[in-house]
């Protein structure tokens, strides 16, 4: 998921915007905005901030990809953090606190379970980023160059979120914000991106922001600091070893 980057300058009549909207592929569309971050290898330094009732906390973590299957992440500080790590494998996921040497895989059950302590979850990195895959797409409208796109689960798809709603930069293919519903039909959260530079020949918003519908004085800030692509990985990288790795 998290791992997305994104998507020229007309104003559109109402009627031109309806046309639009039938050229559309609003799956093609959301899953480009789903991979962008990620090419078929992706390195990344970035700093998370996060701000809780309880408590805030800032991190700075070093993370690895490859498609849209693997995933690595490790925490480079604090230092009382430091080597803290998260191992994604298809839909499989692993922590490793090296202050108790400890492995400890993700169970189903704990999916929903808040990330590093942040306002994302277990779930988001292991599913958020196949979207286009587990849910059908409507065009709301366009209105260029801004495209809106209701997404609801498939009735078979396993997944946390009732409805959820992109809007997107469709010359930029970045996303401006997303917004996730709960079965009862509330909004519980919303995704907004700024930032956005281009790195590679794609544009790529810089930073990200979650915030909780009834909390808005929480959230959880992701600002990239070095982003690269088709980096050089070894073959068995994404390993059980690997994150034991310094």
């Amino acid at each position: 998921m998290l791992f997305c980057l994104w998507f020229m300058n007309i104003t559109a009549s109402g009627a031109y915007g309806a046309e639009t909207s039938e050229k559309l592929d609003a799956q093609a569309l959301i899953r480009q905005v789903e991979t962008q971050y990620q090419g078929e290898t992706s390195h990344t330094v970035m700093h998370m901030k996060v701000v809780t009732e309880a408590y805030s906390r800032e991190m700075t973590l070093e993370g690895w990809s490859e498609g849209r299957d693997r995933f690595l992440a490790k925490i480079l500080a604090p230092k009382k953090d430091e080597g803290t790590a998260t191992l994604k494998i298809g839909d499989e996921m692993w922590n490793y606190l090296p202050k108790i040497d400890r492995l400890i895989k993700i169970p189903s059950s704990l999916m929903g379970d808040s990330w590093m302590g942040s306002h994302l979850t277990n779930d988001d990195l292991v599913k958020e980023n196949k979207i286009d895959e587990l849910y059908t797409f409507e065009i709301e409208k366009v209105e260029k160059p801004m495209a809106t796109i209701i997404c609801t689960p498939k009735p078979d798809a396993a997944v946390v979120w009732d409805k959820v709603v992109y809007r997107i930069d469709i010359d930029k293919k970045i996303p401006i914000d997303v917004t996730y519903f709960d079965e009862s039909g509330k909004p519980v959260r919303t995704m907004t991106f700024d930032m956005v530079k281009q790195v590679s020949r794609r544009w790529v918003p810089m930073r990200m922001k979650v915030q909780p519908t009834e909390k808005p004085g929480e959230m959880t800030e992701l600002t990239y600091e070095n982003l690269e692509f088709d980096v050089k990985l070894p073959k068995d990288y994404f390993s059980i070893r690997s994150l034991r790795r310094p």
